[in-house]
């Protein structure tokens, strides 16, 4: 059996596909338990200023941005450790210059910051800055574990990938998964933010057919404005998904409001299962995200009768 994140290791039980005001509204409280959150170095301190912070051992992944020194992602996960955090730093492959850096960053990781997750993933560069072109030669290349790592959250593609296809895809995350199974690392799975559930929804069946049944973490994006959404939809190319944010983009009344992620909530909650979780990108900002997340994990919201939207109570 391939590892799973201990917090979400309840056996599989599929929701149905439709379902009654009340239940539908304790299965958007039950998707919404235990949601974690995505933040930059910069955007990090925030948490400090907000009226609610996240919960103590709340999952906040650190962003490792193009260009910046893997410092300021150590200092964060410091950071985020001291104030009772559970950091989770990502590890971009193609940006690590050569392997000393990299058990360097992992040795610091560990013992100066008290981290004992990464988010392992390619990057986005269109040049390697050292020897690693994708995860796996970084997996194959160096063991995680004998740096304290115990933890490893996977980039998932429901959606696809510019420079991969779907079989490539799926080879590579088993390849992953068994991995993480050998050095012993409790793994789940992270996906890009998407704005229609029903890629993510596939994707999860089809992995299931193959036998793959890991935790996931389906990325949405924070309450944000629609031309916000689109900028970040267009600059990542996250397929299907933008084809459902042009749907909306014909209410331009609504460019300047706010929009929490409703849509992929409610589909999410009525058809998914217990290893899903939720993970925000807070592209229209820290407080607004927690004030909707923290919200629904609470109960302080309603469905409307025709299970189309959320009102959150005031």
């Amino acid at each position: 059996m391939l590892q799973a994140e201990h917090a979400d290791s309840e056996p599989l039980e599929a929701r149905p596909a439709a379902a009654e005001t009340g239940t539908l509204e304790r299965q958007i409280q039950q998707l919404c338990h235990g949601w974690s959150l995505e933040v930059t170095p910069k955007t990090a301190a925030y948490l400090e200023t907000i009226e609610s912070p996240p919960a103590a051992g709340t999952q906040v992944y650190i962003t490792h941005l193009p260009g910046q020194p893997y410092a300021n992602v150590i200092a964060t996960a410091a950071w985020l450790k001291a104030h009772g955090y559970d950091p989770i730093p990502h590890l971009v492959a193609r940006a690590v210059p050569d392997r000393q850096t990299l058990t360097d960053w992992l040795d610091r990781l560990t013992r100066e910051a008290g981290a004992d997750a990464v988010l392992l993933i390619a990057g986005s560069l269109a040049t390697q800055l050292g020897p690693y072109a994708d995860t796996l030669a970084l997996l194959d290349d160096v063991s995680l574990a004998e740096h304290g790592i115990r933890r490893l959250a996977i980039a998932g593609h429901p959606e696809g990938h510019p420079h991969a296809d779907e079989e490539t895809l799926d080879q590579a995350l088993v390849a992953k998964l068994a991995h993480a199974e050998r050095e012993e690392l409790e793994a789940w799975l992270v996906t890009q933010f998407l704005f229609d559930a029903e890629p993510l929804l596939d994707w999860w069946q089809r992995l299931r057919h193959q036998g793959i049944e890991v935790p996931v973490r389906v990325g949405l994006p924070g309450p944000a404005n629609l031309a916000t959404l689109w900028k970040y939809a267009l600059s990542c190319g996250i397929g299907a998904s933008v084809a459902a944010l042009q749907h909306q983009g014909s209410r331009m009344f609504q460019l300047a409001r706010p929009r929490p992620p409703v849509d992929q909530v409610l589909a999410l909650a009525s058809h998914a299962d217990r290893h899903l979780r939720l993970h925000f990108y807070p592209f229209g900002g820290i407080d607004k995200t927690l004030a909707w997340c923290q919200a629904l994990e609470a109960g302080r919201f309603r469905v409307d009768a025709e299970h189309r939207n959320i009102t959150v109570d005031a």
